[in-house]
């Protein structure tokens, strides 16, 4: 009897864990897609405005307005599609992902500090994307987030591949703008897998 009902505890147990995954996997298409747009909209002014192109101001409030406006549409049609997952294991993948996050933030922060020592201060957006593609891979890794494998690859080959061939403001401009489009691309895709249904957690076997 015992070898019969150990495996049923066993896959009963793993179940907490596979709905926390899931529903973590809802909340960063919708919040992270969101941050991802806070961040695409940064890059997009600072890429412009080292661009030296005559009208960029005014084209780096109409991208960011764009870029406001997807947020927008994916925070309203997203609504009550990811809630903040709850029980333990959730809590447990929940510091995980805050972990990372905050590594990933430290990074950006302390990295562009040590280029511009280094007086490069060209490289400080190449390597916030790569700290992001970094994170992104992580998620995607772990979460099996829908856009953040192609992102993440592209936000550390890209930038990579910019700094090799460019510097100064040439780089600034082609980096952000680059790291901004990726972003904006990996966030409408997280927003629209979860608008779609195809993120929802799997109804459980009879």
């Amino acid at each position: 009897m015992r070898t019969v009902t150990e495996p049923a505890r066993t896959a009963g147990a793993a179940e907490p864990g596979i709905a926390a995954r899931e529903a973590w996997r809802r909340r960063v298409a919708r919040i992270g897609s969101d941050i991802q747009l806070a961040f695409a909209a940064l890059w997009i002014f600072r890429g412009m405005l080292a661009t030296g192109w005559p009208g960029r101001l005014p084209a780096a409030l109409l991208l960011g307005s764009a870029t406001a406006a997807l947020a927008i549409w994916g925070t309203v049609v997203t609504r009550g599609l990811a809630p903040l997952p709850r029980g333990p294991a959730a809590r447990r993948l929940g510091r995980a992902i805050t972990i990372a996050t905050v590594a990933q933030l430290a990074a950006s922060c302390a990295l562009p500090v040590i280029v511009a020592a280094a007086g490069r201060p060209d490289l400080i957006v190449t390597t916030v994307a790569i700290t992001i593609g970094i994170l992104l891979l992580w998620l995607r890794a772990t979460l099996a987030t829908p856009g953040h494998l192609a992102a993440g690859i592209l936000l550390i080959a890209v930038p990579g591949g910019l700094a090799l061939a460019l510097a100064g403001s040439s780089l600034t401009a082609a980096t952000g703008l680059a790291t901004a489009a990726i972003l904006i691309a990996s966030a409408v895709t997280g927003f629209r897998a979860l608008a779609s249904g195809t993120l929802a957690t799997p109804a459980p076997a009879p």
